[in-house]
């Protein structure tokens, strides 16, 4: 008889228990500093879910990091480490700025526009780290994360640069005109979009022969190539579609959030996706573990202007609950729990 509630519980309970203990830690580590713990954890909530605007604020911050955690959760099911998702999301800005201050269409026909080119751009970046990976074997940790700075600097160049806004101080390119904009209920429509991406992408993954390869090709290289499968070509869609998604991730801050690019305008939404895909496993899990990130960022935020706590503090908060989430999963009982296989 299988255990199928140790499945609800590694997913939620863990996910739950993790977070429980990073905020004991983080009230005993102010406590030990002097501070109020009841009054900092108390600010930390109030910061996410005190106020609709606060619940908008985390959704919206949640976007980003979740679309780049698929970024790197399908391409990781084939057996491919894509660290570049940062670089995808900058260069896919970059594109969805360009596009929409270079050239006029009509508002239904810009948007799309600029959608394609930022997924096209994000497929530019990473296509190099597939070529080496599979024509020479090169590791495409060390390839995408320095495709990470090749797009900070390229966008870097082209800020200060053909696209720097005319007579600014500043390193920022121009403001994407207001009709090029995604419109805003409740919160844009770029959520709504990455929602349906990661959405589709959880099915597809799940219910179609290509997420079979993939698992396949992750599982065992070697025994999928032996059955026939085109290993190669499984490869190169999965990594084309991370770097798809990564500039689209972009594109929608750019058309939504923040309506330029400028120097440092990103955070680091393609390394937090990392753990966001570490936590959620799967697609769908990967959106929870992308609010409970923004929800750790906000709510510190908030927990450190309203209490004066240390901002390390907040990294603390974001990166407890990983530690614990893998430090569970890695042990021998979860292992054999999580087997189909497995037994009371």
């Amino acid at each position: 008889m299988r255990f199928d509630g140790f499945q609800l519980f590694s997913d939620i309970g863990i996910f739950v228990l993790s977070l429980l203990a990073a905020m004991l830690l983080v009230a005993g580590l102010v406590e030990l500093i002097g501070g109020d713990a009841l009054a900092a954890l108390s600010a930390m909530v109030e910061g996410v879910v005190g106020s609709r605007q606060a619940i908008v604020e985390t959704v919206i911050e949640a976007t980003p990091t979740a679309l780049c955690g698929l970024a790197f959760l399908i391409p990781f099911k084939a057996g491919f480490f894509n660290i570049g998702a940062q670089g995808h999301l900058q260069l896919g800005a970059l594109a969805a700025v360009f596009v929409t201050t270079t050239f006029t269409l009509p508002a239904p026909l810009m948007i799309p526009l600029a959608l394609v080119v930022s997924a096209l751009a994000g497929m530019l970046l990473i296509a190099p780290s597939l070529v080496l990976k599979v024509k020479r074997g090169a590791n495409e940790v060390t390839t995408t994360v320095m495709l990470n700075f090749v797009a900070i600097e390229f966008v870097l160049a082209m800020v200060t640069g053909p696209m720097q806004q005319p007579d600014s101080f500043f390193a920022e390119s121009n403001l994407i005109p207001a009709d090029y904009r995604l419109p805003v209920m409740v919160v844009h429509v770029g959520v709504f979009l990455a929602v349906a991406i990661i959405v589709a992408a959880g099915w597809i993954l799940k219910h179609t022969v290509f997420g079979f390869r993939l698992d396949a090709l992750g599982g065992n290289p070697s025994a999928a190539g032996a059955l026939g499968m085109r290993t190669g070509a499984t490869l190169a869609k999965a990594v084309l579609v991370a770097g798809a998604i990564g500039g689209i991730a972009g594109s929608i801050q750019a058309l939504s959030v923040v309506f330029q690019v400028a120097e440092h305008w990103a955070k680091p939404w393609g390394f937090l996706g990392i753990l966001a895909a570490l936590m959620g496993r799967n697609p769908v899990g990967v959106i929870f573990a992308a609010l409970l990130l923004a929800g750790l960022e906000i709510g510190g935020r908030n927990m450190q202007a309203m209490t004066g706590v240390p901002a390390a503090l907040v990294f603390l908060l974001q990166s407890v609950p990983v530690l614990l989430l893998l430090a569970v999963r890695s042990t021998h009982f979860f292992k054999m729990m999580s087997l189909p296989g497995a037994s009371r």
